[in-house]
């Protein structure tokens, strides 16, 4: 029974370093897919509703650890301390969660699950004029794939087509975009 506690400590400990080193972000959409979700998409679950990284390596730290601790220094029998270790080790899952859902994952402005913000400051170019009264359109490549999207002008000022822009936000698939010489003239 001790070689079973002192594998899941060990790989606790293994899955946890992978985990601090490769980050437990959102995986990445494919390259060539949809830019902006579907509307018949299924909303991805929360973090604490899928098994991670960080659940399993707070269980089989804890798990191995307690296991490990009880079986070599109490006086308890292997089904009490098989019990004990489980509970130990749920508890490390859970607080492992709490940890990213509370201070890993607390939700930077900057970071957002919101598509649109994949591609705010993006560089485009102009393949449609952009009038004072009616939207043009604007290509741009994202994650391996091109993109062309309805455009206007964040000031409302014409842009010629072939222009280089920068996409401020998008609202209702319209990208609102300013001139990169503006841009430029301010960094």
């Amino acid at each position: 029974m001790s070689p079973l506690f002192l594998a899941s400590l060990i790989l606790g400990l293994l899955v946890g370093v992978f985990a601090m080193l490769h980050g437990v972000e959102r995986p990445a959409p494919t390259a060539g897919g949809d830019l902006l979700p579907r509307a018949d998409a299924p909303p991805p679950p929360p973090p604490s509703a899928r098994l991670n990284l960080p659940m399993i390596a707070g269980f089989a730290t804890l798990f191995g650890a307690t296991g490990y601790l009880l079986l070599r220094y109490s006086a308890l029998s292997s089904p009490w301390v098989v019990a004990a270790a489980a509970v130990a080790g749920g508890l490390g899952a859970a607080a492992a969660v709490a940890v990213v859902a509370k201070w890993a994952l607390r939700g930077d402005p900057l970071e957002s699950d919101d598509p649109h913000h994949l591609i705010q400051g993006h560089p485009a170019r102009v393949t449609a004029r952009i009038g004072a009264d009616a939207p043009g359109e604007i290509t741009f490549e994202l994650q391996g794939g091109r993109h062309t999207v309805r455009a206007r002008s964040v000031d409302g000022a014409p842009v010629a087509v072939g222009d280089e822009v920068v996409i401020e936000r998008i609202e209702n698939d319209v990208a609102y975009v300013e001139s990169w010489s503006v841009v430029e003239g301010r960094i």
